[in-house]
């Protein structure tokens, strides 16, 4: 019985980081929607062949970056609170995490199919986790404003309040 070399899943998941993780540094520059296939596949020193083999697609390195969001802890408690005033604590935690990829991703959003999906399909599970959480449309309603992306930036960069005083204001608001 021959035994398979664990080494190219290895090599195969060190490809995969290193693609992410140009991803994410092209995010938070604001340079990834100007930014084609192969320009990322030569940043990341892999070939265009590579990126497609693990990705499919541009669609498919976004779809990279929300399997590593869904991994942060605070989107982890997100799916486990029951209280509102957790889950906005929570979501201005998730939305600092990462805030300038997620301002790319939410400002492409109209013009390029790949970071508009995003923005749809994070909308899609906020609306189910807050479902879970209010019963009313009214308390929907009003956690999917306290809890939203444009909210917390709203409140960051119009406002200038800093992440802890973002959280207060809106639990404050929930009120």
């Amino acid at each position: 019985m021959s035994r398979i070399d664990p080494m190219p899943n290895r090599a195969s998941a060190r490809t995969r980081d290193k693609v992410i993780d140009t991803v994410r540094a092209l995010l938070s520059e604001g340079a990834f929607h100007e930014s084609t296939v192969e320009k990322v596949a030569e940043r990341a020193g892999v070939s265009r062949a590579t990126l497609y083999t693990h990705f499919g697609s541009r669609t498919g390195l976004v779809d990279s970056i929300c399997e590593r969001l869904n991994a942060t802890p605070a989107l982890q408690e997100i799916r486990k609170t029951t209280d509102a005033a957790r889950l906005i604590e929570l979501s201005v935690e998730f939305w600092a995490g990462d805030e300038r990829i997620f301002e790319q991703l939410y400002g492409a959003a109209a013009v390029d199919p790949a970071a508009g999906d995003f923005v749809e399909r994070q909308r899609r599970d906020r609306t189910k986790e807050i479902r879970r959480i209010a019963t009313s449309k009214e308390q929907q309603a009003q956690l999917l404003l306290l809890t939203s992306f444009e909210t917390y930036r709203e409140l960051r960069r119009g406002v200038g309040l800093p992440q802890a005083e973002v959280t207060a204001t809106l639990q404050r608001l929930l009120r």
